[in-house]
């Protein structure tokens, strides 16, 4: 048991190392942008419970009803959970067994995601998952924004404090909120 979580540690470790190393040579077009002007945004979650699939649906739903182009990626730890929901055009998940050691995500779909210039990315994970993080510090879009935590602070341009108690529909509130009122700059 001791060695599975040393091994453990010492793999996200590694992981981290390799995240922080290959987003700093990331190279994209880095610029404020509001919810109005956006017109391409990506969405990360991770699909712990149908609830959170749900919210993200309303979400991206009401994104789409405002003309937006939407593309959702979700993380799923087990890939039975993948087959409970219907897949549709605008969402893609991979699982667990789609990263490698170091929790780099392996996957065709994670790899268009992060290449495509999203106006906005936004992470809607309420937790840390290192596969996710991959994607957000390598990911090209323009303006990224998520939940505020110290590490997250080099690979997001806006960052949304929620305390530890609040559920998703409250981070996505939250980034609704201040995404409205920040003036673009060009």
């Amino acid at each position: 048991m001791y060695l599975c979580r040393m091994l453990n540690r010492l793999r996200i470790r590694i992981g981290n190392y390799l995240l922080r190393r290959d987003s700093s040579g990331v190279n994209r077009n880095r610029s404020m942008v509001n919810l109005a002007s956006a017109k391409s945004i990506g969405i990360l979650y991770a699909l712990i419970a149908p609830p959170d699939y749900t919210e993200v649906e309303t979400f991206v739903s009401d994104l789409q009803k405002e003309h937006k182009e939407v593309k959702a990626l979700g993380f799923v730890q087990h890939k039975e959970m993948v087959n409970r929901f219907l897949p549709k055009l605008s969402y893609d998940f991979f699982s667990q067994q789609e990263v490698n050691w170091y929790c780099k995500p392996m996957n065709n779909k994670v790899d268009d995601f992060i290449t495509t210039e999203f106006d906005l990315l936004l992470d809607l994970t309420m937790e840390d998952f290192l596969p996710l993080k991959f994607v957000t510090g390598l990911s090209r879009a323009r303006c990224k924004v998520g939940r505020f935590t110290e590490e997250n602070n080099r690979y997001y341009d806006l960052m949304i404090k929620v305390e530890s108690f609040q559920r998703l529909p409250e981070l996505i509130k939250q980034i609704k909120h201040y995404l409205t009122i920040i003036q673009q700059h060009e």
